[in-house]
């Protein structure tokens, strides 16, 4: 078999181990009849701005209202990483909790001789010996301030439609030299519902993070590539760094959240607070079968290049580096063939059709929308079918975007208050309950224990991949109740790059550490489905017992627990 054929067969076996995967767990969806599903605003998720929090809603449903003093702290004791991933404040001296995967590339930067911290892990005694990552900063966001009208203003002066986006584009870059000189602010402006709405985000940047502790990378990936966008799941993907001042002393915040060392209930309200990477949940059908039936498959198949040659390194060297960038193409390759079933799924694909059907009869109904937007998706179409046969074609491309700011701002008008904007890499909230599902003919638990970390491990022959352990995890530690909670799935709608998010209760406490969903969350880039779509966490009870019993960080439990340096 030629390399072409058998990189063909990848693609079909993916997608069919992923499909069998998947459909096993639909069970709730069977018999259907297309003709009679229907959208529901809850398709769209929960990843609200913190401009836009659905207060009431909260209120309606959970009996607790998120007022204007708690959604502040919450906004600003969340952080973004640079890089692509999500952070909190978790005491008042600049302790910081995020991923061990967002850091992970970060690791051989500060190592000194002799040391493997991939391997072995890294945790500093002292204050002193915290490490400065190069090149790292995090975000935290101060303000947002509305500048749609502007940003608008700019577009309608453009007579081409690449003549709209440069006005676009020097409008926001205009923006944002104004407000960084009048804030002495990072700003940003965020483009949401496509193009329905303008707002600049103001962060304070810190520019100086050390590493405080972070895992060994067995504990933290253990099941690569196998159990990734799985559950249950038994990894400990954490790490702790620390932000410091200009005066190299440990920055002093007001707003961080606490510790639980008891994690939360089934049942109880709980908050993702993070920056979720993106979502195209608001794209019309056409550009979706575009997606489905080339965009997709052609990215596919790109990745399945890429991992047929790092697969063949790592089997040339099986050392950490090279698993570890097989890991990483791997990823990716998980994520899109995980969309692409998504996008071939009936279900799916009708409530979408719905949705938009039901936008179409809106705006013939409205004799101002229908002039206004009446043929946006006639036009679309044709955009796209030229972008078939010329996909390279810039000018195209543009077309398309100026036609996506149009659809975009039509769903804003009419349902604003209804329906989330996209994931756009921005401080998004978002809520949930922890809950079992459906999955493989059984169910989930809503948590895992430590018990199935070592079931893995012997399960498996305590062999070092995938499911093997450091030798600090191969013995139970004294004083270890396996039946410690050490993940858990919840409702919380989540996509890459909530990555290190922190779950928090309504106190504002820690409960959980974001790291992955599960593989029905893979079609979360198009459609929120609450029945199976579960966020995956490092519960805290159980991460607290880690740095306890296993690696002794005294130092560090002590901040956690006291919400300062001792």
């Amino acid at each position: 078999m030629n390399m072409k054929n058998l990189q063909k067969l990848c693609i079909v076996l993916i997608l069919s181990i992923l499909a069998a995967n998947i459909n096993a767990q639909k069970t709730i969806y069977k018999p259907l009849d297309i003709n009679n599903v229907e959208f529901s605003f809850d398709d769209f998720g929960s990843m609200w701005t913190f401009d836009a929090v659905p207060v009431k809603k909260y209120e309606e449903k959970y009996g607790f209202k998120a007022d204007k003093e708690w959604l502040n702290h919450v906004q600003k004791s969340a952080l973004q990483f640079g890089g692509g991933c999500s952070g909190s404040f978790v005491s008042a001296d600049g302790l910081i909790m995020t991923n061990h995967h967002c850091i992970r590339g970060k690791l051989k930067g500060i190592e000194k001789d002799g040391e493997n911290l991939m391997r072995d892990g890294f945790y500093a005694e002292k204050l002193t010996d915290e490490r400065r990552i190069e090149n790292q900063f995090v975000d935290q966001l101060i303000s947002i301030i509305d500048v749609t009208d502007e940003v608008l203003k700019a577009i309608a002066k453009g007579k081409t439609d690449a003549k709209k986006i440069d006005s676009k584009d020097k409008k926001i870059n205009d923006l944002i030299k104004k407000y960084e000189k009048k804030t002495g602010l990072t700003c940003k402006v965020v483009t949401l519902y496509n193009g329905g709405k303008y707002s600049l985000y103001a962060y304070k940047r810190y520019n100086d993070i050390r590493l405080v502790m972070a895992p060994d990378l067995q504990i933290a990936a253990t099941g690569w590539d196998w159990d990734n966008f799985t559950y249950p799941r038994y990894e400990l993907d954490f790490a702790f760094c620390r932000a410091y001042d200009e005066n190299g002393k440990p920055v002093k915040v007001d707003n961080y959240f606490t510790w639980s060392e008891k994690g939360a209930a089934s049942g109880e309200p709980i908050f993702i607070i993070g920056r979720p990477g993106n979502t195209d949940r608001l794209l019309s059908m056409k550009e979706l079968e575009y997606y489905r039936d080339i965009r997709h498959p052609r990215v596919l198949n790109m990745l399945n290049d890429r991992y047929m040659k790092h697969f063949k390194i790592y089997q040339e060297n099986s050392n950490l580096k090279n698993l570890e960038t097989l890991f990483g193409v791997s990823n990716g390759r998980k994520a899109y063939a995980g969309m692409l079933i998504g996008l071939n799924d009936d279900y799916i694909m009708a409530k979408k059709h719905d949705f938009e059907n039901k936008l179409k009869a809106k705006v013939k109904a409205d004799e101002k929308l229908n002039k206004k937007y009446g043929h946006v998706w006639d036009e679309i179409g044709s955009v796209i079918d030229k972008i078939k046969t010329d996909p390279r074609n810039n000018k195209l491309h543009k077309s398309l975007e100026v036609l996506n700011q149009k659809l975009g701002r039509l769903i804003y008008e009419v349902y604003s208050s209804q329906i989330p904007p996209d994931a756009t890499s921005t401080l998004r909230i978002s809520d949930g309950v922890i809950k079992d599902y459906e999955y493989n003919g059984t169910i989930a638990p809503g948590k895992v224990t430590y018990y199935g970390l070592w079931n893995r491990y012997y399960s498996f022959g305590e062999k070092e991949y995938p499911w093997g352990l450091h030798d600090r995890w191969q013995k139970v530690p004294k004083g270890l109740d396996l039946s410690t909670p050490v993940g858990f799935a919840s409702t919380n709608d989540m996509v890459g790059g909530n990555s290190g998010s922190a779950v928090i209760n309504k106190k504002g406490e820690v409960v959980g550490l974001i790291h992955d969903g599960n593989l029905e969350s893979l079609a979360g880039a198009f459609i929120f489905l609450a029945e199976n779509n579960r966020a995956v966490a490092t519960d805290s009870w159980g991460l607290m017992e880690a740095l306890k019993l296993v690696y002794k960080t005294d130092r560090l439990v002590n901040e956690l627990q006291n919400s300062k340096i001792k």
